[in-house]
């Protein structure tokens, strides 16, 4: 992409729905600190594996944001935040401790609001010292469901890249070769289209181990008839892509009966998507579909998921969830089927919501 950090503009208007959102709680302050959320409201590149440590202070009584860093991540910080004011965290006092005397010496108001704090001893410092947390994170997911088209184009452009990889498995698949020949087959072109990282680990997975949903690449070399699961994402300015294609070496109808059957559901249910929708529903109906094909008590998981800084976010699609889709989330669909000790198929796209109806991306 052309861009190497989000636009100002856009930063600038996510801060500025933070605020507003702060002023309807009576928020006095808020502290974020997990890295899709830092990276989505200051352009800090903070996600990734590891992720970079990090804290994002907001004040609601003034306009500075502060991105709160140690030493080692400083010098990046500074060229990559530019909505922000990058302070350098000490070397010689805790977390806990560095981040107390910053809001000391800003004299940060309070209620003080945070994200999804991970740190026991900042929870427990900042609960002594404020005499209550309170939390935002269900409004910074609901903001980050909603993608704008700096986003889009992001995920779209990750999306490109990861079908290189899928592509190149193809070239490469066929009897004989190893799960982890094909893996390192499909990071290197991937690596070789200038991604920023991995979204997660690839999944690559031959003959039965293919009924195991979130199998690791082994040694075993597929064989005629093995489904071939490769299910694959990588990042592009953070935001992921998640792409699942399964081929089938030589001839096995039941297989090919089931592929067809998931990449139908997934088509059927595409018909849907808009918003308004409850996710709960799209996934009823991937289940019923399945029901139909006699396969549905094979389908071991939810129907998919939305995509963005997070492999995981919302809205996710699943019988469980009580989320309803809007205009902006991009979401997976990936109806799978898998016959434990025979084989699985699984078959994933990316989808962008529109109003009144949805447009594949992948």
């Amino acid at each position: 992409m052309e861009a190497d950090r989000t636009p100002r503009t856009i930063i600038d208007s996510r801060i500025k729905k933070l605020r507003e959102a702060m002023a309807k709680l009576g928020a006095g302050s808020l502290l974020i600190s997990q890295p899709e959320n830092v990276q989505y409201v200051t352009g800090f590149r903070a996600v990734g594996n590891p992720p970079k440590t990090s804290w994002v202070l907001i004040l609601g009584d003034r306009e500075e944001v502060y991105l709160l860093v140690p030493a080692l991540e400083y010098y990046e910080a500074e060229e990559e935040a530019k909505a922000a004011k990058v302070v350098k965290i000490s070397r010689d006092k805790s977390t806990a401790e560095g981040i107390l005397e910053f809001l000391a010496e800003v004299k940060a108001p309070g209620p003080i609001f945070t994200d999804c704090l991970q740190d026991r001893d900042l929870i427990e410092a900042l609960k002594k010292k404020t005499g209550e947390l309170r939390s935002m994170q269900a409004i910074i997911e609901n903001l980050r469901a909603k993608k704008d088209e700096y986003e889009v184009s992001c995920i779209k452009e990750a999306i490109k890249k990861t079908m290189k990889g899928i592509e190149r498995a193809q070239e490469v698949l066929r009897e004989g070769v190893k799960e982890t020949r094909l893996l390192a087959e499909i990071e290197r072109a991937l690596w070789e289209e200038d991604i920023e990282g991995l979204a997660f680990d690839v999944i690559v997975a031959s003959g039965l181990r293919s009924s195991y949903p979130h199998a690791r690449p082994s040694a075993k070399r597929v064989e005629r008839g093995d489904s071939v699961v490769i299910d694959v994402g990588v990042r592009v300015q953070g935001y992921c892509s998640d792409i699942t294609r399964t081929f089938i070496v030589g001839g096995n109808p039941e297989a090919e009966r089931a592929l067809t059957c998931v990449i139908d559901v997934q088509n059927a249910v595409a018909l849907d998507v808009k918003s308004g929708v409850r996710a709960s529903d799209l996934n009823a109906k991937a289940r019923k579909l399945l029901e139909d094909e006699g396969l549905h008590e094979y389908f071991l998981h939810g129907l998919g998921h939305g995509l963005g800084l997070s492999v995981h976010e919302k809205p996710i699609i699943s019988s469980l969830s009580e989320d309803i889709l809007e205009g902006g989330n991009v979401i997976t669909l990936e109806p799978g089927v898998y016959v434990k000790g025979r084989f699985g198929v699984r078959h994933e796209d990316v989808f962008l919501v529109g109003e009144n109806s949805c447009v594949k991306l992948s």
